[in-house]
């Protein structure tokens, strides 16, 4: 999964019109009612991150992202390496329209995934890391609309608790890694798309930076972390938005070769190689 353009943008009209007619139906309906281990990590004796103390919850953890030391990260070279990876169990890939969700949520996952899904999603999130100024240069509509969908996908990422350890992945952009790498921080305000498969986020979006390296975060969640399943296709998992990463290590390394136990992303097997690739561990920042 990559980083998205922050300029704000249109809502075709179609959909606009669509997404207003749900929330009115929403509101009168509101009215009416009252109501295993996924990654064995990398050969050559490296080591896998300390297990999260804590689940990170949107805005629980500016204060210490924002007191914590910010120091260049370097990458560790490594001429070769190989990932393994297992394939989540079946009960944390149940598709979001088995899981019970209220209408207004579901609506909200599903405009997500519809078709031309990337251009709305870029907005969304482009505005989702805008100030609040910057967030009034948008047209009411859209405000309105955004704020929807913000508390709708906030609603089903809290009940989409993973019930094992799971290594996801963010292809990052060389702009992204570059201030990454540089303050050893990483911060997203909006939602998060990850992907248990590598390959996904090498092919989709391995742009590669001026040294030659496509860079790629390296997310371990555990059971009890919230983590919103989305959709086969790309292997996505969302993340909460506002959630603050600090990076543990990174390696630069020139063959990774994959092995998987499920077949990658268009590919008939589950081995590929990849030549320079960064992978860039974080894990949350600790909760004050």
């Amino acid at each position: 999964m990559s980083e998205e353009k922050d300029s704000p943008g249109t809502i075709p009209f179609r959909i606009a019109a669509a997404c207003a007619a749900i929330i009115c139906a929403f509101i009168i309906l509101s009215v009416l009612t009252g109501n295993p281990v996924p990654f064995t990590g990398l050969s050559a004796g490296t080591t896998g991150l300390a297990q999260d103390t804590a689940t990170v919850l949107p805005g629980t953890c500016q204060p210490a992202f924002a007191q914590g030391l910010q120091t260049p990260v370097v990458a560790e070279p490594k001429k070769a390496a190989t990932l393994t990876l297992n394939l989540p169990t079946a009960d944390d890939r149940i598709p979001y329209t088995e899981r019970d969700f209220d209408q207004p949520v579901e609506a909200a996952v599903a405009w997500w995934m519809s078709p031309g899904f990337m251009d709305n999603t870029t907005e969304f999130r482009g505005y989702e890391r805008q100030t609040a100024e910057g967030k009034l240069a948008y047209p009411e509509e859209h405000r309105i609309f955004f704020t929807f969908i913000q508390d709708q996908l906030d609603l089903a990422g809290q009940q989409s608790v993973l019930k094992s350890d799971q290594i996801l992945f963010r292809g990052i952009n060389p702009s992204v890694a570059g201030i990454v790498m540089n303050t050893s921080r990483y911060h997203e305000p909006a939602f998060a798309s990850t992907s248990y498969d590598i390959s996904f986020s090498l092919d989709a979006f391995g742009v590669r930076s001026p040294d030659g390296y496509r860079n790629v975060l390296v997310l371990e969640r555990y059971a009890g972390d919230h983590a919103l399943y989305i959709n086969e296709d790309e292997r996505e998992y969302l993340l909460p938005r506002g959630s603050d990463w600090i990076v543990t290590r990174a390696a630069s390394i020139e063959n990774l070769t994959v092995m998987a136990d499920f077949p990658l992303h268009d590919r008939s097997t589950g081995n590929a190689s990849f030549d320079h690739v960064r992978l860039i561990y974080i894990r949350p920042v600790p909760c004050l």
